[in-house]
């Protein structure tokens, strides 16, 4: 299903969503302010994303997601989650560092790269490996050479 989205409707879906967590809907105001675009923007994304089945508007700007946009808009969160925390807790990043980062990474990496990155993060969180991020964190921090 994600395949089909561009980054862009991925990150219309990805507001929606957060911004729906809390009452259940969004309003296409809320969504220009969360990402900064103008309101006819949020509109032609509601309803592409609609078209996709991911969501519906309803009377008086209500966006509410279909079971369909919900899995898609958790699935998204949790990409860009992991990657910014992997960003913060391994990296070192600056959290705005991190977030914009992130943002970008989600789009690009493929599902499977993702399963893996999550895996190797899960190992590096592990007990046994606090010590290896510690001098990772501490590298990090005096500047990196590619």
């Amino acid at each position: 299903m994600l395949k089909e989205l561009s980054s862009s409707l991925e990150d219309y879906l990805e507001a929606i969503y957060d911004l729906s967590l809390k009452d259940g809907f969004a309003r296409a105001s809320a969504v220009s302010r969360r990402l900064k675009v103008s309101k006819p923007s949020v509109s032609s994304a509601v309803k592409a994303l609609a078209a996709r089945g991911l969501l519906v508007q309803e009377r008086y700007a209500y966006i509410r997601l279909t079971p369909a946009g919900l899995r898609a808009g958790a699935d998204i969160t949790g990409r860009h989650s992991l990657l910014k925390e992997f960003f913060i807790s391994v990296l070192g990043m600056r959290e705005a560092d991190a977030e914009r980062d992130a943002c970008k990474a989600e789009h690009a990496l493929s599902q499977e790269a993702l399963c893996r990155f999550g895996g190797l993060f899960g190992y590096l969180k592990s007990p046994s490996r606090r010590a290896a991020l510690a001098a990772a964190k501490k590298a990090a921090s005096g500047g990196c050479r590619l």
